[in-house]
């Protein structure tokens, strides 16, 4: 049996490019999924490099002390706390906002 013989009722080569442009559009989505697919390997491509780039950054930052920060184990001045940890009794306390 042949479809689009160009014999008998001449409905088959109607149907033929009907069909044949049903594949080009298929085609055409296809080509338009695999472009975006490349797109987007690349861009996870790029954010590999971004991130390995990020990870020595952060491992530099991190092995660096911070200069505003004072490199101490324990308190300098034992009176200083003090003024940080809060009053011990309440009812001594001479501060008027608390």
């Amino acid at each position: 049996m042949q479809v689009g013989g160009g014999g008998g009722a001449g409905g088959g080569d109607a149907a033929d490019i009907r069909g044949r442009h049903r594949i080009q559009a298929e085609l055409k989505k296809l080509e338009q999924e695999a472009r975006f697919l490349e797109e987007e390997l690349e861009e996870l491509q790029k954010t590999d490099k971004v991130s390995s780039a990020l990870q020595e950054f952060l491992t530099a930052m991190e092995s660096k002390a911070d200069p505003l920060l004072p490199v101490t184990t324990g308190p300098v001045n034992q009176s200083w706390d003090r003024w940080f940890e809060g009053p011990q009794d309440l009812r001594r306390c001479k501060c008027w906002f608390l």
